[in-house]
């Protein structure tokens, strides 16, 4: 025999398979079926502080300035629009992102509040679902400061585009 389809032989499709499984028994008991080795083990590493995470992307910590003030926005698209208006403004971070609930017409959208910083921009620090703080990564807090200084653009090919009218005409202080 030649090989698994050797055309030069007549033989019957239950044929062929008793020999295509005995050339697998064979192939596992000559061990070329084998795997290969494992990896050398590397040595230990030091092991590392339990306050430190490995798994987990860092979060921004809204409450690290002290006496801050505090914006929120309708959604993160409304957020990387640049020079728009926040829908309240404030100090009290809590209070905030409670009143946002009563955003009716962005409601299923993500809401996001930021923080203002010392050169008079918006830093996010989190997003307001339900009445309550979610954590966002620094790295998501990063992406959208980016693109409403106009240094990159939100990459979001399925959300309409804004109108003047989806933009709040005041800010209201809380």
């Amino acid at each position: 025999m030649t090989g698994f389809w050797d055309t030069s032989e007549k033989s019957t499709p239950a044929e062929r398979r008793q020999q295509r499984m005995a050339e697998a028994r064979r192939r596992v008991e000559s061990g070329e079926n084998t795997s290969p080795p494992p990896p050398r083990s590397t040595p230990a590493k030091p092991a590392r502080s339990g306050s430190a995470r490995t798994s987990r992307a860092a979060t921004v910590d809204p409450l690290s300035v002290t006496g801050a003030q505090f914006a929120v926005w309708r959604s993160v698209q409304h957020f990387c629009a640049t020079d728009s208006l926040p829908d309240a403004r404030g100090g009290d971070l809590d209070l905030l992102v409670a009143w946002s609930d009563s955003i009716q017409p962005f409601r299923l959208r993500q809401r996001i509040v930021a923080r203002l910083d010392s050169q008079g921009a918006w830093l996010p620090v989190c997003y307001a679902k339900d009445g309550s703080r979610e954590s966002i990564t620094q790295a998501q807090a990063d992406r959208y400061r980016e693109v409403r200084l106009g240094e990159s653009t939100l990459s979001g090919g399925a959300q309409k585009s804004l109108k003047e009218t989806d933009h709040p005409e005041v800010t209201a202080t809380l």
